[in-house]
């Protein structure tokens, strides 16, 4: 995935990035390289394409010590492809994942992260930006979080915007204990494409309950662009049962100033509950149901999995999984089985058929089956092969076989300098 650039705001925050770990001096730095090539056919144009991508990842830690920080780490995440359409063209791409520096003061009572990073939780969601994050620690659990910068975008996708900030107010009582007050709001040509107030929390008045919450309100459509709501109760090791309410607006969350905002659904809500049961320590049973209700009526959905463990060492997994979902205009059952059996501890294989049954029919079929199989294992010196073919017949492909081999290469480097 490349992302949309923003060369003055990377120039910045690299640059500064390169300065100090120039400047300071690093105590240990963890290197680690990866590289993955693969190869299938790829049947497009009327012509049989061989296409052979090659990827390369690599991911640095850098510790420092500082006077007056508790810690300071520099870390970096990027990785570079290119693929090969044998004897017709070549095609580069690559980004960045990661790029911060961070770093805490005074026992981690403040906590800063300058670069490429997400920012999670509250109203920000999941969002990937270019800009600074910091948190104090107030007094006794109650403390703040405040960032802001630019979003990135994902190569092919809508803009996310021009200018993201906000922050989060919270109280932590404890590890299983905390609630939170958020805010967050994303600018796109001139104007506010998000802007949102969230409420998180998450309690556990005993140790076999657990509950938590979540609602998400948007100012500009003044009303609920998410609400989640679960229990869970957790008897013992064997036996967890659930229950759960969620609201979600899809429109929501799309960019308000985005045009496909008007094609997504109002509102849809969900309510039901989980049971998870493990009789004896080789069989795992799960199973949900939930009502489904949207603006073309109720429906439901639900479905139950149950996985065996065999051989003396359990070297051999049996899944079944059956699923179903009904809605006013739509349905499908879906039927799963698939299964793991390890060789040995470097080589395991695997077996899978997926079939879908479709409540209408699309292009006239009302049916798709996918059957998979893998072989993957430890070359040694850092080398893994993995091997993988599948078959299927869908509403979209008339039937299709294809073979994808890929072959790997990963290596760690730890170096750690020695003071005296």
């Amino acid at each position: 995935m490349e992302t949309k650039r923003h060369p003055r705001l990377l120039r910045s925050i690299f640059g500064g990035l390169l300065l100090w770990g120039a400047a300071a001096r690093a105590d240990s730095v963890e290197f680690n390289v990866s590289t993955l090539l693969a190869g299938r056919a790829d049947p497009r144009d009327g012509e049989i394409h061989t296409v052979v991508p090659v990827y390369q990842s690599l991911g640095v830690l850098a510790t420092i010590k500082r006077p007056y920080f508790d810690s300071i780490n520099i870390v970096m995440s990027g990785w570079g492809s290119v693929q090969l359409d044998i004897g017709r063209d070549q095609y580069w791409s690559g980004d960045i994942d990661l790029g911060y520096i961070d770093g805490s003061f005074a026992k981690k009572r403040l906590m800063f992260r300058i670069g490429r990073q997400f920012v999670v939780g509250g109203a920000a969601r999941s969002a990937q930006i270019d800009g600074a994050v910091s948190t104090l620690q107030l007094y006794k659990g109650l403390g703040i979080t405040a960032y802001g910068g630019v979003p990135v975008t994902p190569r092919f996708s809508a803009s996310r915007g021009d200018l993201i900030f906000g922050g989060r107010m919270f109280y932590r009582h404890s590890v299983d204990t905390e609630i939170g007050l958020s805010f967050n709001q994303i600018m796109g040509e001139g104007r506010a494409a998000r802007q949102d107030l969230a409420v998180d929390a998450r309690y556990v008045p005993h140790q076999q309950v657990a509950l938590t919450g979540y609602t998400l309100y948007s100012f500009p459509e003044a009303r609920l662009a998410e609400a989640d709501f679960a229990v869970t109760w957790l008897p013992n090791l064997k036996f967890q049962i659930g229950a759960d309410y969620r609201r979600t607006a899809p429109d929501l969350f799309l960019p308000l100033n985005s045009i496909f905002s008007v094609f997504s659904q109002e509102t849809r809500d969900e309510v039901g509950g989980n049971i998870f049961y493990k009789p004896i320590r080789r069989l795992r049973i799960y199973g949900d149901l939930r009502a489904v209700i949207n603006m073309e009526g109720a429906g439901a959905r639900g479905g139950i999995k149950a996985t065996v463990a065999l051989g003396q060492r359990e070297h051999t997994t049996l899944n079944g999984e059956l699923r179903v979902l009904k809605l006013p205009n739509n349905g499908y059952v879906q039927a799963r089985l698939y299964s793991t059996h390890r060789i040995n501890p470097a080589w395991f294989v695997t077996l899978g058929a997926n079939s879908y049954f479709l409540d209408q029919p699309i292009n006239g079929q009302g049916y798709s089956f996918t059957g998979t199989g893998t072989v993957a294992g430890d070359l040694g010196r850092g080398f893994r092969l993995v091997a993988t073919g599948f078959a299927d017949v869908t509403p979209f492909v008339e039937r299709r076989v294809e073979l994808l081999v890929k072959l790997a290469f990963n290596a760690t480097q730890f170096f750690r300098e020695v003071h005296e």
